[in-house]
């Protein structure tokens, strides 16, 4: 029996947009999680993130591309701000590690980014046991 090695996402590489995207679930953005709300309907998602991103000026666009989807790029504008920054970063969450990595705290219900290697992760971060805070890397 040979066992298959998964591997996981580069999730550090979208930083730091990944964590505004985050930070906005987290405080409850009525535009990115009105996009978790449209889950598991991927397509309504991709419409609602779609139009967040166009409607602030942003360059990217999620475009289904056989069974997954990738980001294309049309013209913008800057400054847009955080919405514009969280927006990009949890499209490009969707095309490095598709829908399902972004859930509903199973406690609060709270939309958060699942970033463990073999997508498991059930609660926000206020509810995850034994959770750790996250580290800026500064030592």
């Amino acid at each position: 029996m040979t066992r298959k090695h998964v591997i996981a996402p580069p999730f550090r590489d979208l930083d730091p947009a990944l964590e505004i995207a985050e930070r906005l679930l987290a405080q409850g953005n009525p535009w990115l999680t009105g996009v978790v709300s449209a889950l598991p309907d991927e397509h309504a998602a991709a419409d609602r993130l779609n139009r967040v991103l166009a409607g602030n000026g942003a360059a990217p666009r999620l475009v289904e591309v056989g069974n997954g989807w990738r980001l294309v790029q049309v013209p913008s504008w800057p400054g847009r701000g955080d919405l514009v920054a969280g927006a990009s970063g949890l499209a490009e969450l969707v095309v490095f590690g598709g829908w399902r990595r972004i859930k509903r705290c199973a406690v609060c219900a709270q939309a958060f980014c699942d970033r463990t290697a073999g997508c498991s992760r059930r609660w926000c971060a206020r509810h995850r046991p034994h959770a750790e805070p996250r580290s800026s890397g500064v030592l």
